[in-house]
């Protein structure tokens, strides 16, 4: 054991601080394990080029100031050491994690690799703040997919008993975005279980006037529709879009094995339509479909080599639904869950990481060890599309009990870079 405590011990001791001139945030901390994180803040505080009105400024992944060794092929313990350590260190994301990189992060000792996020997350975030959001099912059921954890789906509703409705009204939307601000929720999220926008002119019009309303009152605005056109696109970014929501689920080598109506590439070409339009890009995946370590590396790979970091990143937990393929599958282990949203903390340093489906499960204790590996956003209110959600006065005590307060809306604070 002794020498692979010699090995780690570099995670700890911290990092040399560099002089980086006038951009210096002046706020202060009062934690020690965030030397490292002090010191680096200042690196990633460039000026922001101005950005359209609807599209809050977000640090995208670009060359990475520092050298960063990029192997094919861990070959050793200390290699792979070397691999979290160098992850560990870095002042910015960089987009060119080979799978072996990502697997010697994940497989790292559990503990240790919850410490190591925790120290990453405080240097590009202020680690007490937490996003929330809140989830409307604007038009339920009658998807012609065939995605196996899915009650929505028209094949699966004989045994789900979940009966299609049609496209909720804009004034039912709004009135509903209006209880979740009064609730303390920041960014509202409209889901419709659609396979894609094609001949669905008049809902779309209706959609973006739902976007300008949620505007309106001053929260940020996401949907998932199903796939989009980048003219789609494009009309949803007038209308004042924050992010659109657009899940991977899994590896590509898994995919096949929960959804054929759909493939991975078309997902990914969804993505590049609203990249392209310079809207923020939510895009995810669901953990206990049946998946091996190894598939959610490869979940995290594609993620993270996309030529720009998702804003936002959830992470699913399946909530097993009688009547679909997946129904009866036993809840993944939680140190699964946890591994996840650690290794996505270190490669995707900037990005906002949602604990979203499954929460409800969740003891407030691993609620918290997610906190601490990086994650900082969750799904709060009355429902998350079809599945339990935990409510606004159950969150806002438990954030009253560990210290924890809501991220304002498109105001993502920056990290404290002084102690105090």
């Amino acid at each position: 054991m002794r020498p692979a405590r010699l090995v780690l011990r570099p995670f700890a001791v911290p990092l040399a601080r560099p002089s980086y001139g006038r951009h210096v945030n002046p706020r202060l901390i009062s934690t020690v394990s965030s030397r490292a994180s002090a010191a680096a803040a200042a690196a990633v505080a460039q000026p922001q080029e101005q950005l359209p009105d609807h599209l809050p400024p977000f640090p995208a992944a670009g060359p990475h100031p520092i050298a960063v060794p990029t192997r094919s092929r861990e070959s050793s313990p200390a290699d792979a050491a070397r691999t979290l350590r160098d992850a560990v260190s870095a002042l910015q994301p960089r987009n060119d994690w080979t799978r072996e990189e990502i697997t010697a992060i994940y497989d790292h000792p559990l503990m240790d690799l919850v410490h190591q996020a925790s120290l990453v997350h405080r240097r590009f975030h202020k680690p007490s703040e937490v996003q929330l959001c809140t989830l409307m099912n604007i038009k339920t059921g009658g998807c012609t997919e065939d995605c196996a954890y899915c009650a929505q789906a028209t094949r699966y509703q004989k045994g789900t008993g979940l009966q299609a409705k049609k496209v909720e009204t804009v004034e039912t939307v709004l009135a509903a975005a209006r209880a979740a601000k009064e609730n303390g929720s920041t960014r509202f999220c409209m889901g419709a279980a659609w396979r894609d926008m094609r001949g669905r002119r008049t809902s779309l019009r209706n959609i973006a006037d739902m976007i300008r309303g949620v505007r309106a009152l001053g929260m940020e605005a996401c949907v998932t529709l199903g796939m989009i056109d980048g003219a789609q696109a494009r009309e949803l970014r007038d209308a004042g879009l924050t992010a659109y929501n657009h899940n991977v689920d899994t590896s590509r080598e898994f995919y096949p094995s929960v959804i054929s109506t759909r493939t991975y590439d078309e997902r990914l070409q969804t993505l590049a339509h609203v990249r392209d339009a310079g809207i923020h890009v939510c895009s995810g995946g669901i953990v206990g479909l049946g998946e091996t370590a190894t598939d959610r590396v490869g979940l995290l790979h594609t993620v993270s080599t996309l030529p720009a970091h998702p804003e936002s990143f959830p992470v699913n937990a399946l909530v097993p639904i009688k009547g679909t393929p997946l129904g009866d599958r036993e809840p993944i282990d939680f140190t699964s869950m946890l591994r996840t949203i650690a290794t996505a903390r270190i490669i995707m340093p900037a990005t906002i990481v949602r604990i979203a489906a499954g929460r409800k499960t969740m003891s407030e204790e691993k609620q918290a060890l997610c906190f601490m590996a990086g994650a900082n956003a969750i799904f709060t209110g009355e429902k998350m599309l079809t599945t339990e959600c935990n409510g606004w006065d159950e969150d806002k005590d438990m954030f009253d009990r560990w210290g924890l307060e809501p991220m304002r809306s498109f105001d993502k604070s920056p990290p404290p870079n002084e102690l105090s």
